[in-house]
Protein backbone atom coordinates (compact mmCIF):
# COMPACT_ATOMS: atom_id res chain seq x y z
CA UNK A 1 0.00 0.00 0.00
CA UNK A 2 2.67 1.98 0.99
CA UNK A 3 4.35 1.87 -2.63
CA UNK A 4 1.29 2.80 -4.80
CA UNK A 5 0.99 5.79 -2.36
CA UNK A 6 4.90 6.82 -3.26
CA UNK A 7 4.49 6.20 -6.89
CA UNK A 8 1.60 8.39 -6.64
CA UNK A 9 3.25 11.16 -4.99
CA UNK A 10 5.99 10.72 -7.61
CA UNK A 11 4.01 10.59 -10.75
CA UNK A 12 2.30 13.95 -9.16
CA UNK A 13 5.48 15.49 -8.71
CA UNK A 14 6.50 14.97 -12.36
CA UNK A 15 3.12 16.47 -13.61
CA UNK A 16 3.83 19.60 -11.18
CA UNK A 17 7.67 19.51 -12.81
CA UNK A 18 6.24 19.17 -16.47
CA UNK A 19 3.64 22.02 -15.92
CA UNK A 20 5.57 24.52 -14.26
CA UNK A 21 8.33 24.28 -16.35
CA UNK A 22 6.53 24.41 -19.87
CA UNK A 23 3.27 26.10 -19.03
CA UNK A 24 3.60 28.32 -15.58
CA UNK A 25 7.14 29.46 -16.08
CA UNK A 26 7.18 30.25 -19.80
CA UNK A 27 3.45 32.47 -19.16
CA UNK A 28 5.05 34.38 -16.55
CA UNK A 29 8.30 35.29 -18.42
CA UNK A 30 5.77 36.21 -21.21
CA UNK A 31 3.79 38.92 -19.17
CA UNK A 32 6.91 40.20 -17.36
CA UNK A 33 8.67 40.61 -20.50
CA UNK A 34 5.29 42.28 -22.23
CA UNK A 35 5.20 44.96 -18.88
CA UNK A 36 8.93 45.26 -19.59
CA UNK A 37 8.63 46.19 -22.81
CA UNK A 38 5.42 48.60 -21.98
CA UNK A 39 7.44 50.64 -19.55
CA UNK A 40 10.44 50.78 -22.22
CA UNK A 41 8.33 51.76 -24.65
CA UNK A 42 6.85 54.34 -22.35
CA UNK A 43 10.43 55.47 -21.37
CA UNK A 44 9.57 54.79 -17.58
CA UNK A 45 12.84 53.40 -16.67
CA UNK A 46 12.89 52.61 -13.19
CA UNK A 47 9.39 50.23 -13.90
CA UNK A 48 11.24 48.91 -16.33
CA UNK A 49 14.50 47.76 -14.44
CA UNK A 50 12.20 46.77 -11.82
CA UNK A 51 9.78 44.38 -13.86
CA UNK A 52 13.35 43.10 -15.95
CA UNK A 53 14.86 42.31 -12.74
CA UNK A 54 11.55 40.64 -11.29
CA UNK A 55 12.00 38.80 -14.51
CA UNK A 56 14.98 37.20 -14.14
CA UNK A 57 14.34 36.37 -10.33
CA UNK A 58 11.06 34.34 -11.55
CA UNK A 59 13.18 32.56 -14.10
CA UNK A 60 16.14 31.70 -11.59
CA UNK A 61 13.47 30.83 -9.06
CA UNK A 62 11.33 28.33 -11.61
CA UNK A 63 14.71 26.81 -13.49
CA UNK A 64 17.75 27.00 -11.19
CA UNK A 65 16.10 26.49 -7.79
CA UNK A 66 14.61 22.84 -8.30
CA UNK A 67 18.37 21.85 -9.06
CA UNK A 68 20.07 23.64 -6.84
CA UNK A 69 17.74 22.23 -3.36
CA UNK A 70 18.17 18.87 -4.87
CA UNK A 71 19.36 16.42 -2.45
CA UNK A 72 22.40 15.24 -4.05
CA UNK A 73 23.57 18.66 -5.46
CA UNK A 74 26.39 19.99 -4.43
CA UNK A 75 24.97 23.69 -1.96
CA UNK A 76 22.67 20.34 -0.12
CA UNK A 77 25.92 18.55 0.51
CA UNK A 78 28.41 22.14 1.70
CA UNK A 79 25.26 23.11 4.01
CA UNK A 80 24.26 19.42 5.73
CA UNK A 81 28.52 18.68 5.82
CA UNK A 82 28.67 22.71 7.83
CA UNK A 83 25.48 21.63 9.93
CA UNK A 84 27.54 18.66 10.98
CA UNK A 85 30.67 20.77 11.75
CA UNK A 86 28.74 23.69 14.17
CA UNK A 87 27.10 20.17 16.13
Amino acid sequence: MIINYAYDVATLQDVWNAAVSKWIAPIIIMVMGTLSLKFLLNRQWSQFINFLSIGIGVAVVVYIAPEMFNQNSALMNSVSDTAKMIN
